[in-house]
This record gives structure tokens, sequence and C-alpha cells, in this order.
């Protein structure tokens, strides 16, 4: 399925795995990995992530993303580690404004971070937008001072374009951001 055109059908294709880390559908069971990310401050403040945890608000946050596919706004998978299959983080392909533009973002529950997850999350999401996803570009906005997402990114091919500053509003707050891309 590509992401580039229309959505008739709002059902998960499978992107590759690398033999650790699994990408898949939101299903109601990852209500624990959503719990355990409200619990993370910066989480919710740059995502939907409910920032006061409860089971109806993990459901309501599953079900947005599922509603991602069905409106064409992008895809939305839980990182999961191969092994268990339990959900340990978040990696989604937005589409952006401009044509064959994917934005990319990813978060990993604290207990499952340093384990190189994101990492291989982010490149399997990235390798699989740029070919059977269709984009040219995937693109991540990282705040300058979050070093452990730009070694994640670099660790995957992108390159850091520039700095946009007071570009995003994060919480209370107007946040800088730095611009990486892969082609």
């Amino acid at each position: 399925m590509r992401l580039t055109g229309a959505m008739a059908e709002p059902s998960y294709p499978e992107p590759p795995t690398d033999g650790a880390v699994r990408l898949r559908s939101w299903r109601d069971d990852d209500v624990p990995c959503v719990e355990q990310a409200s619990r993370d401050p910066r989480i919710p403040e740059a995502t939907t992530v409910p920032a006061r945890y409860t089971a109806a608000e993990a459901l309501a946050f599953i079900r947005r993303q599922h509603g991602r596919l069905a409106t064409g706004e992008g895809i939305s998978f839980a990182i999961a580690a191969h092994s268990t299959d339990e959900a340990l983080g978040l990696v989604i392909l937005s589409r952006r404004p401009q044509a064959g533009v994917a934005g990319i973002g990813y978060w990993v529950v604290p207990k499952a971070r340093r384990r190189g997850l994101a990492t291989r999350a982010v490149g399997i999401a990235s390798g699989w937008g740029l070919d059977a996803g269709g984009f040219a570009r995937v693109e991540a906005w990282v705040e300058p001072d979050n070093r452990a997402s730009q070694r994640v990114l670099e660790a995957n091919g992108f390159a850091r374009e520039g700095l946009l500053r007071s570009f995003l509003v994060l919480g209370a707050r107007r946040a800088d951001v730095l611009v990486y891309s892969r082609i």
C-alpha cells in the first residue's frame, strides 16, 4: 500500500522486520505501553499521549492511531520486540503538506530505552516509507538538546539540515527544532 495517494482501504500494511523489532498496528492490549508513556513528561508534551492516564484515555489514543490511516493523515505503528510482541513505543509516518514528504516521529517507553529499539524502528519505518510508502523524503524535527534522538536519526542516514527557531509549541512553551531528512 502506498501512502502518497488517497486511502481507500484502512488496513495496516506489513512493513519489514529486522528480526529484533517488529512494527505492527496498535491493539487494545497495548494500553500498558500508553500508560508507561504517559508517565514520561516529554512524551505527552510533544504527542497525543494523554498526560493524565486513564484506561479510557489510553484506548482513545489507540483509536487515534488507527484513525490516522483511515483519514490518510499517515500511519502509526507500535514498536514491538519481535520475541515478545509487547508494545514498547511508537513510530509514525505523517503526511506533510508538501507532495511526497513524510514526517517521522517516535518514542520508546523508559523501561525499553538504550536497547536500540528506536534506532531499529526508525530505520525500518523510514526505509519502508521511502520504498513501499511512496515518499521521496522523510523528515524529522528534534529539539537541539535531545541528543539521543539525534543519534537515532544519524544512525539511519538522516542528514541534519538546519535549525527552525521557535517552531513548535510543546505544552506551554515554544521550542526550536533541528530538521533532519532522509531521501
